[in-house]
């Protein structure tokens, strides 16, 4: 079997630039494998991606360029994500906003924006490509398909509501801004205009950032938020959750950026994940569910994820600290929602194969009355999983071969089948059917102490071109490292990179940026294009000096009373 990867991309503002440099360094490194590869078994391969704001942006423009044109992501300085993260971004071109933009609908051009996505994912359809990218799979000659999730912030919101008895409103109710959007690219999609336009419209939208960026308009069938609430209420089922919509289905929702509640779409990985391998047994039967063994999520992001907690006292904690402190609570559950939920599987999944040893263990030593075992998992499994009971079976069959195959030995072939069945009602009860463990790998950055643009909330990035050559190299560097790291390495049964031996060697930094970038150099490179800010919205200087008027006054009167 092939190696597979799911690539998961952070938001990322300017350091869009960084997420560029490690792509880059592992796109090229999985082609050069797949390349030199003696057989099937030993290529890597490609077959989702998400991402969340820029790195929503980037997941897209990838996904495209993998199928479509592979040429494109060659050349370290000529690839198409050094081309849009490095070289057409800049503070100078968010300033200038268009003459018919609304100049009070964003801080910055998000026409600039706009127009990235267009000539990104649109015009780029029209361009001759060079096929499929080496890291794509081919079945009969076919690329196969390449998932796609996207992480929005819907500002609209979607009402959800859960029957109750008893109640006179009909159930509890809620409102749901946590959003996304799922897309696959095939190999015959390239001239799906209409699709195209789709996904352009959901990347710009991922990377709206609040008051930045105007928010986008996405278009939705409210079928993909769930079940409608049927108008018949004799048809309703307690506690099941249903999609309570009114208006007319596909509708148009306002988008803002998808890191604001979803900044790590690990999750939304996990459930792709899942589609493809369910797909892949059509041609590779129960073995495709052996996924997790030959799976690694590669996790890209500038931001620490290391312990943020702080030893505070109650007792000393002013209104401002609290405040403070209340953003960082956010911006903690906002950035890691996913990863604790990956993890919190991770773990159900080990005590599951724990009980499994124990249960082997207890069947081989014939402490356990098979008879009753068998009738006892196959009475609650017919239950739970009606219709699907065989189907499970040969899957864990697979799944658990190794200790099925110790128990058939030891104890025989009915011993074996009850044993199967056992753990087919333990994973039924612990709701893991279709889960498998999650081996992450993060390619990460200490954002401030490594990155050049990762001040004032990562637009510092925006401000100079050096800067963001400097973060495009940090992550080339960064990738190379974890490339070479013996874990990565074993999952994807790699010996030794193509290009490794030329990593021994310093990667050379062009920028000229040394860090820490002094305040003096931060105000340099801005000082200019907030001028030309300033003069498109002369009524924003008021409001400025208004606003350092108004605290200078608090602050006077907080002083002399």
């Amino acid at each position: 079997m092939p190696k597979r990867l799911a690539i998961t991309v952070a938001g990322a503002v300017s350091l869009g630039s960084y997420e560029a440099g490690v792509l880059y360094e592992l796109l090229r490194a999985v082609r050069t494998n797949n390349e030199a590869a003696p057989s099937e078994s030993t290529k890597i391969y490609i077959d989702v991606l998400t991402g969340a704001s820029a790195g929503g942006m980037t997941a897209a423009m990838v996904s495209q360029r993998l199928m479509y044109d592979a040429a494109s992501l060659e050349g370290e300085f000529t690839n198409v994500l050094y081309d849009a993260w490095v070289e057409r971004i800049s503070l100078m071109g968010l300033v200038r906003m268009r003459s018919k933009e609304k100049k009070w609908n964003s801080l910055f051009s998000s026409d600039l924006i706009d127009s990235i996505g267009q000539n990104m994912l649109i015009s780029s359809l029209q361009r001759p490509g060079s096929g499929p990218h080496a890291a794509v799979e081919q079945v009969d000659g076919r690329a196969q398909t390449l998932r796609v999730g996207l992480a929005l912030t819907n500002l609209n919101g979607i009402d959800y509501m859960i029957p109750i008895l008893g109640s006179d409103e009909g159930g509890f109710n809620y409102t749901s801004s946590l959003d996304q959007k799922v897309f696959e690219v095939t190999s015959g999609g390239k001239s799906d205009l209409k699709k195209w336009n789709l996904i352009c419209a959901a990347a710009v939208g991922s990377g709206a950032f609040p008051a930045a960026f105007r928010p986008k308009a996405v278009q939705h069938n409210i079928e993909e938020y769930g079940e409608a609430l049927p108008t018949d209420r004799t048809l309703w089922l307690e506690g099941k959750t249903y999609v309570d919509f009114t208006g007319k289905s596909p509708a148009f929702f306002a988008h803002a950026d998808g890191g604001v509640l979803q900044n790590q779409p690990l999750g939304l990985a996990k459930d792709l994940v899942d589609a493809a391998v369910a797909e892949r047994e059509a041609h590779l039967g129960q073995a495709a569910h052996c996924d997790s063994s030959d799976r690694l999520y590669v996790f890209v992001t500038p931001q620490s994820v290391k312990s943020s907690a702080q030893h505070l006292s109650a007792a000393t904690i002013s209104i401002w600290d609290e405040l403070k402190q209340l953003v960082n609570v956010y911006m903690r559950q906002a950035a890691f929602h996913d990863w604790i939920t990956a993890e919190g599987i991770n773990q159900r999944i080990t005590l599951l194969d724990t009980r499994v040893a124990e249960l082997a263990e207890v069947i081989m030593e014939g402490d356990i009355d098979i008879v009753s075992l068998a009738k006892a998992s196959g009475d609650l499994n017919a239950l739970m999983m009606p219709n699907e009971e065989e189907g499970r079976l040969a899957r864990l069959r697979e799944q658990y071969s190794l200790k099925y195959k110790e128990v058939l030995a030891s104890a025989g072939s009915q011993a074996a089948e009850a044993f199967i069945s056992a753990i087919a009602t333990l994973e039924a009860a612990a709701h893991l059917e279709n889960r498998d463990k999650m081996k992450i790998v993060a390619v990460i950055a200490d954002a401030r102490k490594e990155l050049a643009g990762s001040g004032l909330a990562a637009f510092v990035g925006f401000f100079k071109k050096s800067f963001r050559q400097h973060d495009y190299w940090v992550g080339r560097t960064k990738t190379r490292a974890y490339l070479q790291r013996k874990d990565v390495k074993n999952i994807l049964g790699v010996k030794q990179w193509p290009e490794e031996v030329s990593w021994k060697d310093p990667l050379p930094n062009l920028s000229g940026v040394s860090l820490p970038l002094s305040t003096f150099e931060v105000v340099r490179a801005a000082f200019v294009p907030a001028l030309i800010m300033i003069l498109i919205r002369p009524v924003l200087l008021v409001i400025l000096l208004m606003f350092a008027g108004t605290v200078g006054f608090g602050l006077w009167r907080l002083l002399h009373f």
